[in-house]
């Protein structure tokens, strides 16, 4: 559940635990030997340009960013894509993997693993993408009283949050998929949880913490 997500997070989540003077240092040592995170993680760089800042909801979903992800090698059960939603007051990431990225399954995504497990969102942020423009996601979100707001053509920074998240899954994905790439469905779950359940930089508690006010019982606490 570490899921390879750097020196602070990896430090918060031991030290939750277990403690030793010099903690901080041997994390970071540990971190930096890794040779996964050093020959796959890709360095950041700052967004081009200037954006008007969205403002933070003062309650979880109520502006939820959308992308999809892909398409990625098929999987053995024919999965090529990934759907990525993040709640922008919490920073909690859903994800699906999808077969296609056709209109119906990403209406079938926002429908039975946003709607119907968290509420409609008073916004949904997305790119002018087919798939987000297509009748049926129209539909889906005029019936729900879902106000549909784009990125900024050329500045899909204006979706910062999920898109720092889609390149954070990447990143997490890489280090567990097998040489031929078509497992990578099967660890989905398993990265977004390690991502869900880490400290966030920014927030300073996980979004599973700021979302349910409990941290997650994980396989080190039993």
């Amino acid at each position: 559940t570490s899921g390879h997500l750097g020196v602070s997070r990896t430090y918060d989540r031991i030290r939750r635990r277990i403690f030793w003077k010099g903690l901080y240092r041997s994390v970071r040592r540990y971190v930096a030997s890794c040779d996964l995170c050093q020959r796959r993680k890709k360095p950041t760089t700052p967004p081009a340009g200037l954006l008007q800042p969205i403002e933070v909801p003062a309650e979880p979903f109520y502006r939820v960013g959308l992308d999809l992800l892909g398409p990625f090698p098929t999987s053995t059960t024919g999965n090529k894509w990934i759907a990525v939603a993040t709640d922008y007051a919490t920073r909690y990431a859903i994800t699906r993997a999808l077969p296609t990225s056709c209109a119906t399954d990403v209406a079938d995504f926002l429908l039975y693993d946003i709607i119907l497990q968290h509420g409609a969102p008073t916004h949904l942020l997305t790119d002018r993408g087919r798939y987000f423009l297509s009748r049926v996601v129209d539909d889906l979100l005029r019936s729900c009283a879902t106000r549909h707001n784009f990125t900024t053509s050329y500045h899909p920074q204006t979706n910062g949050l999920t898109e720092r998240l889609n390149r954070t899954l990447t990143d997490m994905l890489s280090m567990y998929v097998s040489t031929d790439h078509t497992d990578w469905d099967i660890a989905l779950p398993f990265v977004t949880f390690a991502y869900n359940s880490s400290r966030h930089e920014t927030a300073g508690y996980s979004p599973f913490y700021l979302l349910f006010g409990r941290h997650p019982l994980l396989p080190l606490d039993t």
